[in-house]
């Protein structure tokens, strides 16, 4: 068993979702422990639990250990990114018009593989969860199964975010199972079916059932324009129908997205976009309680730090690392170049993500407060404004403090806020109007959060709802 990582014990195991190893990963920090348990609850806890820990216990038997006070600096972060990104090469068989990457040709120097092997051991010493393989396309590089073999070994639990055209039958059968989530990018606008003849829709939907039916846990990863707004219900439908998971997220006009600007969403998509959301949000309520710890559910628990901590996580709690060894914050400043650490061919991880210096870390929601979210109807606590966003900023003003939400964005806001309560009947889920900004400068008090987590309302500081 690798370090920070202990056996589940043996009587919680029969409970647990299929096709994930009976692991707890846990690891130290300032304030005690953080732990990721097999069925996907994320825990931060206080020194009195490292016994439990020990003894591979459940998020139940934890629970009277999570932590009620968290001190919160301008450069918080945590010792290590709870989920990081790597990409093996930015070449691509694809050349989608909103690749971030600008994905196509391979970088004019990328990382051998012998660095991204010592770097997946870098994030094992330093207790990386989730590890999220990426490119260009990853399934090309001529490693690929090596990595991802390498990389499950280590512990992580590992998902491949591909455009699908690749994975042959024969890559498949070479891939583990237990811990991997396999993620296919459905658009409408990858031109996946071009030496097929078939639409984009219909090869990449082919794929998913290809891959779901190898045996995958398998999900959706859809990127919302104006030019597939009419055909998202089609996409969460195939994916309910099909039981496959879905995530989405906004076009930002950032890499090759520069040139295709219209894909932006404009006012008049905001009610399909809605309703997408809203059955996308439902979807996930469902289809998360069949998996267990992946990159989905680490990331929906650093939303919850985003909005209780009021900065975002990026660089504090994930970060992206390109083909060439430059560690960003997230994918999204690696699309627009900015806010990088440092490079791998020169530093250790460790060393970059260690760097107090690193620009990222003195941007918080005070950075914007102060500048530009003044006045705006989205600058609420009854709202949970994804605007505060350096790379978002930066790709729709040129500077990282400046406002992160287009016209239609803001009024998405409003909208999916509406139809959330009138559908599901509660708050959405990271809304919380007991946090006081004010209360976060220096040290946050998250314990009422912890005390209402049986309400089944909120995700608690303490741990994101499995």
């Amino acid at each position: 068993m690798v370090r920070y990582q202990v056996p589940y014990k043996a009587e919680h195991i029969p409970s647990l979702p299929a096709k994930c190893r009976p692991i707890l990963r846990y690891r130290r920090e300032e304030f005690g422990f953080l732990a990721a348990f097999p069925n996907g609850r994320v825990g931060m806890y206080e020194p009195s639990v490292e016994p439990l820990l020990l003894a591979g216990s459940s998020y139940e038997e934890c629970k009277p250990h999570l932590v009620t006070r968290l001190s919160v600096p301008t450069e918080f972060h945590f010792s290590a990114p709870l989920m990081a990104w790597v990409e093996l090469t930015r070449a691509c068989n694809l050349r989608c018009p909103h690749c971030f990457v600008e994905a196509g040709a391979p970088r004019e120097v990328e990382m051998s593989t012998d660095r991204i092997l010592r770097l997946l051991d870098e994030w094992a010493e330093m207790g990386v969860f989730s590890v999220v393989i990426t490119g260009g396309e990853p399934s090309i590089h001529p490693d690929f199964l090596r990595i991802v073999h390498y990389a499950y070994d280590l512990g992580f639990t590992v998902a491949i975010a591909s455009n699908g055209m690749p994975l042959t039958h024969k890559t498949l059968e070479q891939i583990p199972q237990d811990d991997v989530i396999i993620s296919v990018s459905l658009d409408g606008i990858h031109g996946a079916g071009a030496a097929t003849g078939e639409s984009d829709y219909d090869a990449v939907t082919r794929k998913l059932l290809q891959i779901r039916d190898f045996g995958f846990n398998t999900s959706i990863m859809t990127t919302t324009t104006h030019e597939n707004v009419g055909d998202l219900q089609n996409f969460i439908n195939f994916a309910i129908d099909n039981d496959i998971s879905l995530r989405s997220v906004p076009f930002v006009p950032m890499g090759r997205g520069k040139l295709y600007r219209e894909l932006q969403n404009q006012v008049g998509d905001i009610e399909k976009a809605a309703q997408f959301w809203l059955a996308e949000e439902k979807w996930e309520r469902v289809k998360d309680k069949e998996l267990g710890l992946c990159a989905g559910k680490v990331f929906n628990f650093l939303i919850t730090m985003v909005y209780t901590l009021r900065r975002c996580m990026s660089g504090r709690g994930l970060c992206y690392v390109t083909s060439d060894g430059t560690v960003y914050p997230c994918s999204n400043c690696s699309g627009s170049k900015i806010l990088n650490g440092g490079s791998l061919l020169e530093r250790s991880f460790a060393d970059i993500w260690n760097d107090d210096d690193w620009p990222i870390r003195g941007i918080t929601w005070k950075t914007f407060l102060e500048k530009t979210c003044q006045g705006c109807q989205i600058n609420s606590e009854e709202f949970f404004c994804t605007g505060r966003c350096p790379s978002s900023s930066y790709a729709l003003n040129g500077v990282v403090d400046g406002c992160g939400v287009s016209e239609f964005q803001r009024h998405s806001i409003l909208r999916r806020e509406e139809l959330f309560r009138e559908v599901i009947h509660e708050e959405p889920r990271i809304y919380n109007s007991q946090v006081k900004t004010e209360a976060l400068g220096q040290e946050a008090d998250p314990s009422h959060l912890n005390q209402i987590a049986s309400q089944e309302k909120l995700v608690p500081l303490g741990g994101a709802k499995a």
